[in-house]
């Protein structure tokens, strides 16, 4: 990647990657959106954050002026951020959780995609500039 500019939409990319992780990690579920005023329709603040933050960075990576491997390299960096923090912030080995199992098994399966991905992008074939040789 010889281009800088190229290099700043990766790092940017991470940067939301990272804040959108914050979000689920730093903020309590217990805090809620009440719309109505009458604690009839209680909505979760992680959820709405959550929401809005994967559609920022959906967005970010859709419409980003950007060569399609850096597009590729983005996804890949964003996915590697989300499979890393479910390891490291997931409680697993709470009693009380009934999902853990599955959850587990698909960190799994995700952990093998991501370094299917990673695989791809440290083979020397991938070239950033369109310029046959």
């Amino acid at each position: 990647m010889n281009n800088p500019k190229e290099l700043r939409k990766v790092i940017i990319g991470t940067a939301l990657a990272i804040i959108w992780m914050c979000i689920f990690i730093f903020i309590k579920s217990s805090i809620v959106i009440d719309w109505t005023g009458t604690l009839d329709n209680l909505t979760p603040l992680k959820t709405v954050l959550g929401l809005i933050g994967f559609v920022i960075i959906v967005a970010y990576i859709i419409f980003i002026n950007a060569h399609h491997e850096t597009k590729k390299l983005i996804g890949t960096v964003t996915l590697t951020i989300v499979w890393l923090s479910l390891i490291i912030f997931y409680p697993f080995k709470d009693p009380t959780n009934t999902a853990a199992g599955a959850v587990g098994f698909f960190t799994l399966l995700f952990g093998l995609a991501v370094v299917v991905l990673w695989v791809r992008f440290f083979s020397d074939e991938i070239v950033f500039d369109d310029a046959t040789a």
